[in-house]
């Protein structure tokens, strides 16, 4: 009888209260967040950091800042809190992910970035920085048609092997389903349910973009352009299965004029569990992907260039491929 009640899975109330005590007690000691940081100090304010074993959506329509918000994000974990990573991606390769992390970290334009046509100032730029950028620790596994199963081992092998905090995926649509019956409310529902026991097991938070449906785009009004959770594009198991969601907004992208929305976009709080809810408008740079609060662009308009200006003196840059050349030839 004892065994088949210690299987049922219930637990105490004063059990639970004092397990609930004692974290409030830890808490209180604690100066730092509950979670990782985002790198944005009023989302961190309202949702504590990400938390392990929690799920965070970000949604939002495409260039909105969206991805580059999540890059930023990512930036800020591998490099400000010195944590490991583990991104998903099925939107784009690795090696555009990583001009684009070079082109936010560097401050520098990612179409110049990639041409090679950078001047001067943008080549000391990238010398500078290029030695805090190598030092990260990220790790990328793109499949444009991402296998739930491929998903759940990757991130147990990486996390167990290189005990990465935090795991990033940038399209929760993208991720496939073996034997899938075409049911789109189903395929999120056990996507979601997924995701979140693999929060909770492997003790981390998971962070999962997500596409908005094109209706907020044809409404005439501005007052209800803002987009809300009827707008996700995946059912409602999402927003059940989800700690926090948040959708990106970029007013100019939904032709809202105002001098005083021009290069900005809106974070909208709109799930938050067991914590308040919020809007917070930040600083987008759509040129480099540098998203940031309370800050000022410190980039000038890129110029027209007719050839490409080599840089002589870039130190840091050659040594660090040199670098990356001596560990490919060193034997295993």
């Amino acid at each position: 009888m004892e065994e088949t009640i210690r299987d049922i899975g219930y637990s105490n109330m004063r059990e639970m209260l004092k397990s609930c005590l004692l974290g409030v007690q830890e808490r209180a000691k604690s100066t730092d967040l509950p979670g990782l940081s985002s790198g944005l100090e009023p989302l961190d304010n309202l949702t504590g950091g990400f938390e392990k074993g929690k799920v965070y959506v970000i949604g939002g329509r495409p260039g909105v800042g969206k991805d580059e918000l999540m890059l930023s994000m990512i930036l800020d974990v591998i490099l400000r809190s010195r944590c490991s990573v583990l991104l998903f991606s099925t939107n784009y390769m690795k090696p555009d992910y990583m001009l684009r992390l070079l082109s936010i970290h560097c401050n520098i334009p990612t179409t110049r970035l990639s041409q090679g046509f950078l001047e001067p100032c943008e080549w000391d730029r990238l010398d500078k920085n290029v030695d805090t950028f190598a030092n990260g620790s990220l790790f990328i596994h793109d499949s444009f048609d991402l296998p739930l199963n491929e998903l759940i081992e990757t991130a147990r092998f990486c996390i167990r092997e290189t005990g990465a905090k935090v795991i990033f995926i940038d399209c929760l649509q993208m991720i496939d389903l073996a034997n899938d019956d075409g049911n789109t409310s189903e395929r999120i529902k056990k996507v979601m349910c997924s995701l979140k026991q693999l929060a909770c097991f492997l003790d981390v938070p998971i962070v999962a973009g997500a596409m908005l449906s094109r209706e907020v785009e044809y409404r005439e009004e501005a007052k209800i352009k803002h987009p809300q959770l009827m707008d996700m594009a995946i059912p409602c198991y999402a927003e059940i299965l989800a700690d926090v969601i948040m959708i990106v907004h970029r007013p100019e992208g939904n032709r809202i004029r105002s001098r005083d929305l021009q290069g900005k976009i809106e974070l909208l709080l709109k799930k938050n569990n067991l914590r308040p809810l919020g809007n917070i408008l930040l600083d987008f740079h759509q040129d480099t992907g540098v998203v940031s609060f309370g800050e000022k662009s410190i980039i000038s308009e890129p110029k027209s260039v007719s050839q490409k200006v080599h840089n002589t003196d870039n130190k840091a840059v050659k040594k660090l491929i040199e670098t990356f050349k001596l560990e490919e030839d060193m034997p295993f």
